[in-house]
Parts: C-alpha cells; sequence; structure tokens
C-alpha cells in the first residue's frame, strides 16, 4: 500500500503510450441478467478515467453491449414464454424481450444492467455490436479478415494448437452471416455451429454462406448482409476500430499464449494497429461460487442498490488489487458498508489510519470510490449495523421514531446538533436498505422481532435480578452503544454471572428469545422508556 492507488501505476503505462486519442473500453453479452463480477471491469475503466482527468487528460470510455452475439441458451431459473426455445441461435438483438418491455432481448438485460451505472458513479458511451456491425468500419474490418485470411489462420496456429470450439484452423473462418431465412446465426443442437461464410468474391463484394440451422444457401453482398465476426477477431477489430488505448480483461484471457495475446498479434499483423494496454483481473464470485449467467448464479448491481449504497460496491471491489480474488456474499455487506464510512472519515481527517495503511492510498481510493461530487465536508453517516437493527424496531416505534432516533444516533456520533437534509435522505435511505437487507439476507443472529405482550420471563435469582438493575442504570445515562457493551460485558464479570446466560436474560426480557443482535446497539435503539419498564417488568 505505499504511495498512491494502484491505478496511478496503470496511468503510468496509459500515458507512456503517447496515444493521440485515449479510449478506454469494457464490454458484456447480454445473455441473462448481469451479475456485479462485471462491475470489476467497469470500476477499473472508471477509476483510469478519473486519474486521467485528476491530472488533466481527456478520454473516451465505451461499453459494448455484444447485442450480436447468438443466444445459446435460456438461463437457469429465468421464467419465458413457452416455445422461447426457438430462438436459440438467433442474435440476442433479434431475440424478444421474454417480459415484453423492451425492444429485445439483449436491450432488456443490458439497460437493467446500464441503468445502474450512473447510480454508481459511471457514464460510459453505449454502443450496440448488432448497430456496430452495420457501419461502414465493422463491413471493412470484414473485408480486411478475408482477404488477409490466409495469414489469420497462420496466428491463430501460433496460439492454438489444436481443434478448439470453432474447428480446425484449416478451414476455420471467422465471418459469420445471419440467416436470411430463418433469422439464425447459429445452431445449437449438441454445440454452437456458426453460420460460415463458404466462399467470397471481394472484387464483387459478394459472399455465399449455407445456414447450419435450416439449411438454406445464400449469396448476397458485404454490405448488404448481416455478418459478425467470431468473438476472437472481433474483440480484437473492435480494438483497431476504435483505437482503443486500454482494455480490461477477466485472467483467463490474460494467460500466455491466450486469448488477449492471440487478440494483439491479430491486431498488429492483420489490422495495423498496436492494439492496448491490458489490465488483468482476478474473479469476483459468490462466496465460491463463480458466478455464471447460464446456471442463474448471480447477484446483479440493481439488487446492491437495492440493500447497499453504491460507494460501498466501488470500495469493494477497487480497495483490492485486481489480480486478488474478490469472495463476496451478501451476508458481508454489513461489513463493507461500515468499512467505507471508516474511510470516509480517514479521507476528511476525522480517523487516523491504521497499521500499514497509508493516508497517500486511502485518500486516493476515496477519491476513486464517491459517487457523483465530493461532499465539501464529513457527511454524518448512520453506521450500517446500527440500521439493521433500528429498522427492525418499526412495528414497535413506527417508521418516523426509527427515523428520529437514527438521525439522534448519527448527529451525537458525528459530534452534530442536527442533520443537514442531505445527510437525513441519506441516512433514510440507508435504513431502507438495511430493511431489505434484513427481508432477503440477514443471518438468524441478527432477525428479531419485539412482541407488544409483556415477557413471561422472571429473574430466576439474585444475581440476575442485580444484572438487570445494572443495565436499567446504564439505559438512564447517556451511554454510547460501545460504553453500554463493555459495560454490560464487565458487569456481568464483576458479578460473576455466566456471560451466556447474562446477555440471554436481557434478550428474553426484551425480545422472548435466547438470543438476539449485539446488545449495545439494541439498547441505544431502544426506546429507552419502553426498555427500562421492560426490564422492570421481569425483577
Amino acid at each position: 500500500m505505499e504511495g498512491g492507488h494502484w491505478i496511478r501505476g496503470v496511468v503510468d503505462e496509459i500515458l507512456a503510450r503517447n496515444d493521440e486519442r485515449i479510449v478506454i473500453h469494457t464490454g458484456k453479452t447480454p445473455s441473462g441478467p448481469i451479475h456485479i463480477g462485471a462491475e470489476r471491469e467497469q470500476f477499473i475503466c472508471s477509476a483510469i478515467e478519473r486519474e486521467l482527468r485528476r491530472r488533466g487528460y481527456d478520454s473516451t470510455f465505451n461499453f459494448i453491449v455484444d447485442s450480436f452475439d447468438p443466444i445459446k441458451s435460456i438461463p437457469a431459473g429465468l421464467q419465458v414464454p413457452k416455445g422461447f426455445e426457438e430462438h436459440i441461435g438467433k442474435p440476442l438483438s433479434d431475440v424478444p424481450d421474454p417480459f415484453g418491455c423492451h425492444a429485445s432481448y439483449a436491450h432488456h438485460f443490458a439497460e437493467e444492467f446500464i441503468a445502474c451505472q450512473e447510480r454508481l458513479g459511471l457514464s460510459p458511451n453505449i454502443i450496440y455490436s448488432h448497430e456496430l456491425y452495420a457501419k461502414p468500419e465493422m463491413k471493412g474490418a470484414v473485408r480486411t479478415v478475408l482477404r488477409r485470411l490466409d495469414d489469420l489462420r497462420a496466428i491463430r496456429r501460433e496460439f492454438i494448437q489444436s481443434d478448439d470450439e470453432e474447428g480446425s484452423t484449416d478451414v476455420w473462418n471467422p465471418v459469420m452471416v445471419v440467416c436470411e431465412r430463418c433469422g439464425k446465426i447459429a445452431s445449437k443442437k449438441k454445440d454452437v455451429a456458426p453460420n460460415r461464410v463458404a466462399a467470397w468474391d471481394l472484387d464483387r463484394d459478394e459472399i455465399s454462406y449455407s445456414c447450419t440451422s435450416c439449411g438454406y444457401e445464400g449469396t448476397g453482398r458485404i454490405s448488404d448482409l448481416r455478418l459478425k465476426l467470431s468473438w476472437r477477431v472481433d474483440w480484437t477489430a473492435k480494438w483497431a476500430v476504435f483505437k482503443v488505448t486500454c482494455e480490461p480483461a477477466g485472467k483467463d484471457h490474460c494467460v500466455k499464449d491466450g486469448a488477449y495475446d492471440m487478440g494483439l498479434a491479430v491486431c498488429q499483423r492483420i489490422f495495423g494497429y498496436r492494439g492496448p494496454l491490458r489490465v488483468s483481473y482476478e474473479w469476483l464470485t459468490l462466496g465460491e461460487h463463480a458466478m455464471k449467467t447460464h446456471k442463474g448464479i448471480t447477484f446483479t448491481p440493481m439488487e446492491w442498490l437495492r440493500v447497499a449504497p453504491p460507494e460501498a460496491l466501488r470500495y469493494m471491489i477497487l480497495s483490492v488489487d485486481p489480480m486478488r480474488h474478490i469472495a463476496f456474499l451478501p451476508d458481508r455487506i454489513p461489513d463493507i458498508v461500515d468499512n467505507f464510512d471508516r474511510l470516509e472519515r480517514i479521507a476528511y481527517r476525522a480517523e487516523e489510519p491504521a497499521g500499514v495503511e497509508t493516508r497517500a492510498y486511502l485518500e486516493d481510493l476515496y477519491a476513486m470510490c464517491t459517487v457523483g461530487s465530493r461532499p465539501e465536508s464529513l457527511p454524518a453517516r448512520l453506521p450500517y449495523r446500527f440500521a439493521v437493527t433500528t429498522c427492525q424496531l418499526e412495528p414497535l416505534l413506527g417508521w418516523g421514531k426509527v427515523v428520529s432516533k437514527s438521525a439522534s444516533y448519527a448527529a451525537r456520533l458525528y459530534s452534530r446538533g442536527s442533520l443537514t437534509e442531505a445527510e437525513l435522505g441519506d441516512l433514510k435511505a440507508r435504513l431502507s436498505m438495511a430493511k431489505n437487507w434484513v427481508a432477503s439476507y440477514a443471518p438468524p443472529r441478527l432477525k428479531f422481532q419485539i412482541s407488544s405482550a409483556a415477557p413471561s420471563y422472571r429473574a430466576s435469582s439474585e444475581t440476575e435480578r442485580r444484572f438487570i438493575e445494572a443495565v436499567i442504570s446504564m439505559l438512564e445515562r447517556d451511554m454510547n452503544e460501545d460504553d453500554m457493551q463493555n459495560e454490560v460485558f464487565n458487569t456481568a464479570r464483576s458479578l460473576n454471572l455466566d456471560m451466556g446466560r447474562a446477555f440471554s436474560a436481557v434478550y428474553r426480557a426484551l425480545l422472548g428469545s435466547e438470543r438476539g443482535p449485539r446488545l449495545g446497539p439494541l439498547l441505544m435503539a431502544l426506546d429507552r422508556e419502553w426498555a427500562i419498564s421492560r426490564l422492570r417488568s421481569t425483577l
């Protein structure tokens, strides 16, 4: 963590290229719900863009929606109309939206993802590949591929030593055609079989093809037919067309002699462009499971924004070196959010870095994580863990009292007389997020319900009575949650009361159950008079 954020080194390499224009690229195939793993690539591009801007350089940030790829399967768990499988093999942009609310299947899932990006602090140019392939630049790339096919096959042999999913290199042709009769670009039986160009005459600008799905044999002009390059060459052609400066890629593509190396060779030797700077990154997984759209293993950006603030997602991803694996589980969200709040306090000099942390690194990281304009002064934030406890008191206190108690707590925590309108809006949003998180992801130990009925529990010994009386005394004083938590521990020890039995006594009195959330925050969140009355009723 010496010095600034790791993105500075990436930007140093970008500027050393001395490109006429700095173009940053990323992309995704909208084959189903797009998971938060895709944000790792997005945020790397966003961080590059921000660091360039900090140094006074303009850049262009493009997000390619690979909408021209064929649909290969229906993702697990996705409810589609009867007979929808008939669309398999068509370009995603030609497949109808199964929910009937967007122009196509591709637009539905792409726009669901894109709609979250501004809220996550990104504003890339959106480019749909089915529209891009109709433009002269990509038609020209197709002609270049056909003209240099022998050279392209020779490059492919250098990197792919045996037949792969695209077939033998000797007969391989990366130009795919959308069938004019059935509308498919590939058939899918056991494996995907694309419609390849069978013959071509560049002088006449004509090609012929045979459809692997319906058997139709067609001939047409390159300028008129709907043509696409297979993915390795497609990727490279876009680098050349847009003169891409940098494109991050997953570790699987960046291994030696992998797709990125082959892409650079094709870019340089076929298209005459040196290719982009690569930034390799490791996977972001859902626990131990790789997030895979087709298997239905996803956690989407939209779902994140339902349960947590956008800055916390940027923090989770950008605080980790790109080549370190991130194993995310939704039950970690309270820690992630509260750790972002700590980063913010350090950035505003309200808290000091700890251990090996350096202020330069943490201040750079905070700049990468903010969404919108940076606040002029440190915002008062409601700790997410406190929100998790307080939001569950709504049936007892009502929403208005939950908000007012939370606001008082946040104001006291940040030494404020009261919160600003912006801080109060942020607090209400956090309470709503925490409420959603509790309903969907909270482990049983953090969930509770308070009955309005008086508890049946009664203190079973003089020691328990003295302990509960001590807790009542704590509530009558003005204490913060950490001091209260510590005093509960110390009181139980001083009375030689078993710690589990001590906490159970309070939980049974307040919640009617043996266990509950962290006691300090719970006692702070409850209405003081109600809690004192409830505890006294057990004596």
